[in-house]
């Protein structure tokens, strides 16, 4: 590093050389040229899908799994202008493209045993045939509680749509017919609230990276109180920002909705942070009345180890989520690594040439007003306090960091849609408001499976006893199974009447009923509360369902659906995120051990860099529940990055001045006061930075945002406060070798 710092520094010209030839990638990567094919990356892993697929394919959606829902309110729906506007509005959204079906009360029709005929009347009905009707809908097994909530205030209508210019016509189309019939309309469901996180994402993604812009400016423009210092700082980062993001689309590395937002404000951050340890150097060299560029080189001699072993091992906490079998994680590590190692070269490259440059003339001005330089000498007591009481210190805080542990491990995976999308937003407001009256928009699936000497009283009391049991949790909404369609068909209720299933509607029979696989379904509502919630409900039918089997012999019963599914890939990702989180720590160790070329040093340094990770767990389950999803468990991996950044920065100044001939309480005040300042200045840098992504209205970002914050402000702690005890508790030799 001392080499390349004094040779770039006397040839200024193979730097901006290398500057250029550095920037050509980047350049064409922004210009929309790929070296290779963009990744499709996704959620989504192998496995786990096996019985939510034969489902889905023996049991085709007509109820479950709508992709769109219209939430309808009204004080009374049986008005016939009423009546008439929603059949207007049925038809007009069955005639779009893209839309494959429409299901809404008006659907289900009467059967009996001479055939099919309209439940509600049609457009043209008057006042006493919607009455008459009124008793027959509200009371339907079929509609009451599915369709229409049982107060009949509020009206379900699914429509079957992936596309989101159909989506936002059915929207159009329902507001023009109903709202001036005194009906309010909303728009929710899985494909909704997938848009609505989109929409959002997209709306979202300048704006917080211009916020973070802004504050760090702000910020450097109130830490060093000169305009030179504040440029050169910021020139390195933004290089940094603009070469991440031209290298990956250079080489083919989509933004997914991980990596949009939180990439490049994260790559700015640490960009500034190097910048701010390299230009404090700098301008400390300048007032000691070195030249420009000797001013440079000797900083980058200083700090360069430091920022080069900060960046590597940040690197290796992101290029360890490569392990994980889910591509959007993956892309994630990969474009968090990529952005860390490009920023680091930016910042190296660009502030010292800067600092030799004519606009780094007076980088020293205003370094007299710098407030944090200034006033850290006010806080050497506090330094000096953990001197005289270290053991005391060292003890307590090694307590602390096992009882946050202890906390940490309540966390548990956990998928919610609420997560994705504002809590303001029409979509997220019309899932709460289906989960209170419906149920929910989720649905849990139980398979019912017989052999071919099965009686058929068997399997219905199978069914029935199915029923009772998801009826008896109230956390789950209605059931519905064929035995639901067959009681509208006159007759005594009975196994008999499974005989009668031909003479139900195709394709709402085959949603419950498939006799030549010998199979059934039953359905049943989730609200959107999280597997936490509903794991210990799912234990319980498990083990009523293991005992009907018992009863039944030859009869199997499994319980699926979107959302347990969905879970289990969560708890996959987030144990691979774990793992990841695991084997990055270890290399750090490994890093860190060699590179001081001390065990002792990679032990010690491992409890200040647990601390902020338990701190930040344990409150995240405290004040936000122990539910824990997939991006809040990716910022793990750049919390023990960050982490582990300052405790490299201290640990380096203090075998410096061990080294020099200091004891130990003596380098670790030394070493507060050089290197204390930059900490506090790049700890309040990303506070701030980090601090922009909580303006997001999205929830994982805010929640990442949270985690990230809590990490950078223990990490302080951690390094300030314990770093230095354990190091005076264990000081070694006084040798190179520590």
């Amino acid at each position: 590093m001392k080499r390349l710092s004094r040779f770039l520094a006397e040839h200024h010209w193979v730097a901006w050389l290398l500057f250029v030839l550095l920037s050509v990638p980047p350049g064409l990567g922004l210009s929309g040229y790929s070296l290779l094919d963009s990744r499709d990356a996704a959620w989504s892993t192998t496995g786990d899908r096996e019985t939510l697929g034969e489902a889905q394919s023996r049991f085709p959606s007509k109820v479950a799994g709508i992709p769109a829902l219209l939430v309808i309110e009204a004080d009374d729906f049986f008005q016939p202008e009423r009546v008439s506007a929603l059949w207007k509005t049925v038809g007009q959204i069955e005639q779009l493209e893209n839309v494959y079906g429409v299901m809404w009360m008006g659907s289900v029709p009467q059967v009996t045993l001479f055939g099919q005929r309209p439940l509600l009347p049609g457009l043209d009905a008057d006042a006493a045939e919607i009455a008459s009707a009124k008793e027959l809908v509200s009371t339907h097994p079929l509609i009451s509680g599915h369709l229409l909530s049982e107060d009949g205030r509020t009206l379900l209508v699914g429509v079957y749509t992936w596309n989101e210019d159909s989506m936002q016509k059915v929207t159009a189309i329902a507001h023009e017919h109903l709202e001036p019939r005194g009906m309010t309309v909303r728009l929710t469901g899985p494909m909704a609230l997938w848009r609505a996180h989109k929409r959002t994402l997209d709306a979202e993604h300048n704006r917080v990276l211009y916020t973070a812009m802004g504050l760090i400016i702000g910020l450097a423009l109130i830490i060093f109180r000169g305009l030179p210092a504040i440029l050169i700082t910021c020139s390195g980062p933004l290089v940094g920002v603009v070469w991440t993001l031209g290298w990956l689309a250079f080489v083919g590395e989509d933004l997914n909705e991980l990596t949009k937002i939180l990439v490049p404000v994260m790559a700015m951050i640490i960009g500034f942070t190097d910048g701010v340890h390299i230009v404090v150097h700098v301008r400390q060299e300048r007032v000691a009345g070195r030249s420009q560029r000797e001013a440079a080189a000797t900083a980058m001699e200083q700090v360069g180890l430091a920022c080069l072993l900060t960046s590597l091992t940040t690197a290796i906490g992101f290029a360890s989520l490569l392990i994980a079998d889910a591509t959007i994680i993956q892309s994630f590590g990969r474009s968090s690594a990529i952005a860390v190692l490009v920023t680091f070269v930016a910042v190296v490259l660009v502030v010292p040439l800067l600092s030799g440059s004519r606009l780094g003339k007076n980088i020293h001005k205003g370094y007299e007003r710098d407030l944090v330089g200034t006033n850290i000498q006010r806080l050497g007591g506090l330094v000096d306090g953990v001197v005289r009481h270290s053991r005391v210190v060292a003890i307590v805080g090694v307590l602390v960091t096992v009882v946050l542990a202890v906390g940490a491990s309540t966390l548990q995976p956990d998928n919610r849609l609420a997560h994705r999308i504002p809590h303001n937003c029409e979509e997220s407001q019309a899932m709460e408001h289906c989960d209170r009256v419906f149920g929910g928009i989720h649905f849990l699936r139980v398979l019912i499976s017989w052999k071919e000497e099965t009686p058929r009283e068997d399997v219905w009391n199978v069914i029935l006893e199915t029923e009772r049991e998801l009826n008896s949790e109230k956390l789950l909404g209605r059931s519905l199974s064929v035995r639901h369609w067959l009681s509208v068909i006159p007759g005594t209720e009975g196994p008999q009447k499974l005989a009668l299933t031909s003479l139900l509607p195709d394709e709402f029979r085959n949603e419950f009923w498939n006799s030549d696989e010998r199979q059934a379904q039953v359905v049943t509502r989730m609200q959107d509360l999280g597997m936490t919630v509903y794991n210990p409900v799912l234990d319980r039918l498990d083990a009523r369902f293991r005992k009907i089997e018992e009863r039944h012999p030859g009869l199997k019963l499994q319980i699926t659906g979107e959302a347990i599914v969905e879970n289990k890939v969560v708890q996959r990702v987030v144990r691979e995120l774990f793992h990841s989180l695991a084997l990055a720590a270890v290399i750090i160790f490994l890093v860190i051990t060699v590179t001081f070329r001390s065990l002792r040093i990679g032990l010690l340094s491992t409890i200040p860099n647990v601390f902020p990770l338990a701190a930040t767990a344990s409150l995240r389950a405290f004040f936000f529940g122990t539910s824990l999803d997939i991006s809040s468990a990716c910022a793990f991996a750049i919390c023990l990055g960050i982490a582990v950044d300052d405790t490299i920065h201290f640990l380096i100044r203090f075998m410096h001045e061990r080294e020099a001939g200091y004891e130990p309480p003596e380098a670790i005040h030394r070493t507060f006061v050089t290197v204390g300042s930059a900490l506090v200045m790049t700890t309040v840098v990303m506070v701030s930075g980090f601090g922009s992504v909580m303006t997001s209205s999205l929830p994982t970002h805010f929640l990442f945002a949270t985690m990230a914050l809590t990490t950078i402000a223990a990490a302080l702690v951690g390094d300030l406060i314990l770093l230095p005890a354990l190091l005076v508790q264990f000081p070694g030799r006084r040798s190179g070798s520590a």
